[in-house]
């Protein structure tokens, strides 16, 4: 007998409305801001300019707990104390709305409440006083002016998005070792500040651990930071690590640079974080072996690896599948961990001109 369908939750309602108001904005970028002005239009001016100011704050945790806080309140779930306390799913839609923002290319945080409530319920605190304010305006406004303020602010939220390019689909079986290997070089051969070199070595490393069931609850994960964030200011290893719950098992400096350059660090990273070695991976020229005296200098287990040569070595381990989820990944990290929208863009016009992705 089939399972009844599962009755949604105020947080399943309120999330889902967020997501259908902003994706209807998203849709065209003139039509959401005729509608946002329409939508101030109802509101009291002095009540939307507090709402512009928590919108324009640098701190998109206010703006994304007053989209959530707006949500619970039309959806009838806010708690007994109104917009200024948190409701019982608040973290979970939070969250959501993290994850909903970052697939639109819109900037955002991981969790609202991690930063404004996270010990407590009580939301008006006095850090953003524009915030504080707009909250206790909603629990005066009328039902009208609460529901033009959450379609005013999400449409607002929508005309942030970035020009990105979609996330390609691919033509899995055209995704074979040559031609994956002939793109990724290709894609090597762009300038990128070390972004494409960083995020391919972990959307690699990452496909590779997930295909031969080493990831997982207790297994193994790969984590990279954002571009440019030094390894002491991440508090990491290394550009890209491979991790067991807190330990780093394995950790690798990628470069676009002379290798050369990294010894130094990649050994202060290694005493720091008690490794019995590390990875510099990089472009390593044919002559590696004449100007290896630097890693006999180091006086410590450092290896060095061409960059080109260790992602065919991945690419070769992988199934079509692994390779599909390693080129998924690294558009992913391309798109969230590091700013320049013409990198992102240009990855997947590469994709379709190497002929890996599938038909419109």
């Amino acid at each position: 007998m089939a399972r009844a369908p599962r009755t949604p939750t105020t947080s399943d309602r309120v999330l889902a409305r967020i997501r259908a108001t902003l994706d209807r904005s998203l849709q065209n970028a003139d039509e959401a801001a005729l509608s946002a002005s329409a939508d101030r239009a109802v509101l009291p001016a002095e009540k939307a300019t507090l709402l512009d100011a928590v919108l324009t704050d640098s701190r998109a945790s206010y703006r994304d707990g007053l989209i959530v806080q707006l949500g619970f309140g039309l959806e009838g779930g806010l708690a007994a104390g109104g917009y200024t306390r948190r409701p019982d799913g608040a973290r979970g839609v939070a969250k959501g709305i993290g994850i909903l923002l970052a697939e639109r290319h819109i900037a955002g945080v991981r969790d609202a409440y991690q930063n404004i409530g996270k010990n407590t319920d009580q939301l008006a605190r006095g850090n953003v006083p524009a915030f504080d304010q707009a909250l206790r305006w909603l629990d005066e406004a009328t039902d009208p002016e609460r529901a033009a303020a959450f379609r005013y602010v999400l449409a607002q939220v929508s005309l942030t998005a970035r020009n990105v390019l979609p996330e390609p689909d691919l033509d899995r079986s055209a995704l074979t070792f040559h031609r994956c290997v002939v793109f990724l070089h290709a894609l090597l051969a762009v300038p990128s500040g070390g972004a494409y070199q960083q995020y391919a070595v972990a959307a690699c490393l990452e496909a590779v651990i997930e295909e031969a069931g080493q990831g997982g609850v207790g297994g193994l994960r790969v984590e990279t930071k954002r571009l440019n964030a030094t390894d002491a200011a991440s508090r990491v290893a290394g550009d890209v690590q491979i991790l067991r719950g807190n330990r780093v098992e394995e950790a690798f400096e990628v470069t676009a640079n002379d290798w050369r350059t990294k010894v130094a660090a990649a050994v202060v990273s290694l005493r720091q974080a008690d490794l019995q070695r590390i990875h510099i991976v990089a472009s390593v020229e044919a002559s590696f072996p004449d100007h290896s005296d630097a890693l006999a200098r180091a006086g410590e287990d450092v290896t060095v690896i061409d960059v080109a040569a260790f992602l065919r070595t991945l690419v070769a381990t992988m199934r079509k599948p692994a390779r599909a989820a390693a080129l998924i990944r690294l558009y992913q990290l391309l798109d969230r961990f590091q700013p320049d929208i013409a990198r992102t863009n240009t990855y997947v016009r590469l994709l379709r001109a190497h002929g890996l992705t599938a038909a419109p």
